[in-house]
């Protein structure tokens, strides 16, 4: 028998990055994404992050988070596919938005001082469901 989980952290989880000129004037990229698939108390899956006119990018890939969920929180490692850097975070679900915590980074990027171009504090839209 399957044990039954009060949240369920799968979809596609999105925050759109822009300030509201950048909207306005309509500029590509600026959003990041977590696409995040849930099995039982383990989470797999990928993210992005791009900054406002395409200028730099994350993108995670296959298999770049990687959690566990223990009641209403998931405890999530984020590899960043630009430089390698891995960082350690935790989501809570409430409805439909996603609250996202930065808790430390585990493992730096090479090269040093190059931002990993992932996702600080802040909340996220479930987009669609898997």
């Amino acid at each position: 028998p399957t044990v039954g989980f009060a949240t369920d952290f799968s979809g596609v989880w999105t925050k759109d990055l822009r300030t509201k000129a950048e909207i306005k004037n309509k500029a590509e990229c600026g959003s990041a994404l977590f696409e995040l698939k849930q099995t039982g108390d383990q989470i797999t899956g990928s993210h992005s992050f791009t900054t406002a006119g395409c200028g730099r990018l994350n993108e995670g890939g296959e298999g770049t988070v990687r959690g566990v969920v223990v009641g209403d929180t998931a405890v999530l490692t984020v590899i960043s596919g630009r430089n390698g850097a891995v960082v350690l975070g935790r989501a809570k679900r409430k409805g439909n938005v996603l609250h996202w915590k930065y808790l430390d980074e585990i493992k730096s990027g090479e090269p040093e001082g190059d931002s990993p171009l992932i996702l600080n504090t802040t909340t996220l839209r479930l987009d669609s469901k898997p």
